[in-house]
Formats: C-alpha cells, structure tokens, sequence
C-alpha cells in the first residue's frame, strides 16, 4: 500500500508539474520572451493646429486597421493636439477590445513638434524601445511640400505646424525639408518608408531631400482631404513585407477615397535610389531646352499648389511629366521618361480632387501628361510675388542637383 500510495503521489505531482509548464506557456506574462518585431511604424502626428479635431477619428481608424497586422508588430504613435491641459505623449495601439491605446510615455513639458532636435528625440525613443527589422514613418498633418515662404521662423511652410500656445490655430512654427532631412538622417535606423499624409508633400524637391533616409516616398502631390488617410485600410498596407505590394496597396486605397467634392486624391510611390539618375536626366533635358531658347509656357499645364493672397494665377506646383512632355523634343522627352518611370513606380491619375482655396481646373489631366510628382519652374514672375519662390527653392538639394543656378536661376 505504501509503494503504491507513493507512485500515485509521484503520478499526480507529475500531472501538477506539467500543468504549470502548460498554463505558463499559455499566459500573457510581461516575463514572456517576445520575438523582434518584423516592422514598427511610427506615426508622427503634428495636430497642435486647426487639424486637432481630426487627430482622434484618425487614431480610431489607426486602432481598427492594427487588428490586421501580428500582434508582435509596432505601431507607434507620438500625437501632439491642441489642448490647454493635454501634454505630448506616445501610444502604441494593439488589437485589445479592453484597451487597444496603451500610452507608452507622457512628455511632462509641451514643446514644439516642428522642431527637429524633438522630432528626432521622439522616432529614436520609439526605434530604442521597439526594435524591429525595419521601420516605416508616417507624417500627418499639414503640408506645403517644399515651399519656404520667408526666413521668419513662425512663417516657414513645408510640415508639423506647431502654433505654441496650444490653440487650435495655423499661426506658428513649421518644420522645413532641409531640417527634415537632417533630423531623420541622425537616426539609429533608415526608413523603410515614408508616408506623407499632408498637403501638396509630392514633390521631386522633397523626394530629392529624402532620397538617402528612406527606400520609399509617398505622397500626394494634391491637397489632401481634411481628415487624412483612410487608416483602418492603409494601416494593414503599411505592414505588408512585400514592396511592391505595400506601396502600391497605399496608394490605391488612398484612391479609393472619395472626397467631399467626389473626387479622388493624385498619389504616388517614389523609388529614391533611382533619384540621382532622374536628377542627371533633368539636367540633361532641361539644359537642351533652354538653350534652344524655347519660351516657357506654362498655360493650361497641370499643377497643384496656388498661393493667391498676392496673385490668383501664382501657380507654383507644376506636374514634372507635364511641364517636360511640352518643352522639350520628343527624342529628349522619351530618353528621360525611362528614367522617370524608373523613379514614380507607381502612380494614381485623378482629373479632379479636393482643394482649398484658389487652386482652379483650367487644366486637362490625362494618362499622357500626368505624371503624380510636382516641380518647380523657376519664373520671371516670381521675381514679383509676395514670397520670392525664386530664392527659396535655392536651399533645396534638387536645385544644384538639376543646374539650376546654371541655367541662370
């Protein structure tokens, strides 16, 4: 009786034993040992502006499209709103019913999220902390692509508009592409991607500055509907491993938007190794160009950005494909078109999307002459305007890059 009392004991302790290892293995314990994340995307979401409303609708849409990506995948958002009492903080958002927000880190002060030393503090603590194989990042808020309007700091343009003082207002600070490119190319970690959910963002001038701290650009070239991105379908393209499939994935949802003005938002994937050589080829074509002294005739081109406060046909934003595709000789023309599909690998035509303001349809946009991605034509006329556009496109790395100041710009 005694042996078999003992063997019944060692049978049972031996069925306790295996049924902790097994509710062990099967707990959610912080102590769990979790796989490196394949992909952490960091959404920097700049709302301290008129687009503070829309911050919250966004998240919920990000909280419905992270349902479809692993759960051992990141996404990261730092969010910065127009609120008297509410400081900056980051959430990681995460497939849980009870709580999909977890706030990850509260700021205990405010600060502006134009400035770059803090937009680089906020990606290497997120990159620090959730560590992946690669990383993609998400700009969201407003937007003028390249433009720098003047040298007073509260009235430079480009993205992350911060007015300060925590109101819901487009007076303040905005973050320009050459500070842009210097605060990403300090990081521990280059992008998979770029995202731009902002206005007028695709432009061959910012995809130039950003050419060697992502694989990826994407953007608009056109104003962009109020309430951005249609997150709960983009978020789960963003976490697709295969390329081609991601970019194009994004941009076709995007598309498939429509707006309040029954229209489709123009949007486009750049491959940014293939920059410098479309920027040879541009300089190569726009060098034959002007020195058959052609006139430059920029009527009823396609564009995507006017700044009427001082002239209401100070159109700034002309699509690359157009202006050339009139310029110069077909033989020329065709030559840099192979370059030039080598860089927009993907693209969505609209003939007409949501603006604001003054920018007019005096245009026909065809699948000839669109080509999803802006530049700037230096003009006479811009010798005249309020903001001297002239001057400005002078600190971009896309002026030198193409001979502008060559050409007499």
């Amino acid at each position: 009786m005694y042996h078999q009392y003992i063997k019944t004991m060692k049978k049972i302790l031996c069925l306790l034993a295996t049924f902790i290892v097994l509710l062990s293995a099967c707990s959610d314990s912080s102590n769990e040992t979790v796989p490196p994340a394949k992909r952490t995307v960091i959404v920097y979401m700049a709302a301290e502006n008129t687009l503070s409303g829309n911050a919250p609708s966004d998240i919920d849409e990000m909280i419905q499209g992270v349902k479809k990506i692993s759960k051992y995948d990141n996404l990261i958002v730092f969010v910065d709103r127009a609120s008297q009492i509410e400081k900056p903080f980051i959430i990681r958002l995460r497939d849980n019913e009870q709580q999909p927000a977890d706030t990850i880190r509260k700021y205990e002060q405010d600060f502006l999220t134009s400035d770059p030393e803090k937009m680089k503090e906020v990606i290497s603590w997120t990159m620090s902390n959730y560590p992946a194989d690669d990383y993609g990042l998400v700009i969201w808020g407003h937007g003028n692509g390249w433009v720098i309007m003047n040298d007073a700091s509260d009235s430079r343009r480009a993205i992350a508009l911060d007015n300060g003082s925590n109101a819901v207002s487009d007076k303040g600070q905005w973050l320009d592409i050459p500070d842009l490119r210097k605060a990403l190319a300090s990081l521990p970690h280059p992008f998979k991607f770029i995202f731009a959910d902002c206005c007028n963002m695709q432009n061959v001038e910012v995809a130039y500055e950003l050419k060697d701290v992502t694989e990826y650009y994407i953007a608009s070239p056109a104003g962009i509907p109020g309430d951005g991105a249609p997150y709960e379908t983009i978020i789960p393209d963003l976490f697709l491993y295969d390329d081609v499939l991601m970019y194009t994935k994004t941009c076709d949802d995007y598309y498939a938007k429509i707006d309040n003005e029954n229209g489709h938002l123009p949007i486009s994937a750049v491959n940014t190794k293939e920059l410098p050589t479309l920027a040879s080829a541009t300089k190569e074509i726009l060098y034959k160009i002007y020195e058959a002294n052609k006139p430059i005739n920029t009527d009823g081109l396609i564009y995507y950005y006017s700044y009427g406060a001082s002239d209401a046909n100070e159109h700034i934003m002309y699509d690359m494909n157009d202006f050339l595709l009139r310029h110069a000789e077909q033989a020329d023309y065709d030559k840099w078109l192979k370059s030039f599909n080598q860089t927009v690998i993907y693209k969505k035509m609209s003939t007409r999307w949501q603006v604001l303001g003054t920018l007019v349809f005096d245009f026909e946009v065809t699948e000839e002459r669109f080509g999803g991605i802006s530049m700037f034509v230096p003009l006479e006329r811009y010798n005249n305007t309020y903001f001297k556009y002239n001057e400005g496109i002078k600190k971009m790395a896309w002026y030198q890059a193409v001979g502008w100041s060559e050409l007499g710009w």
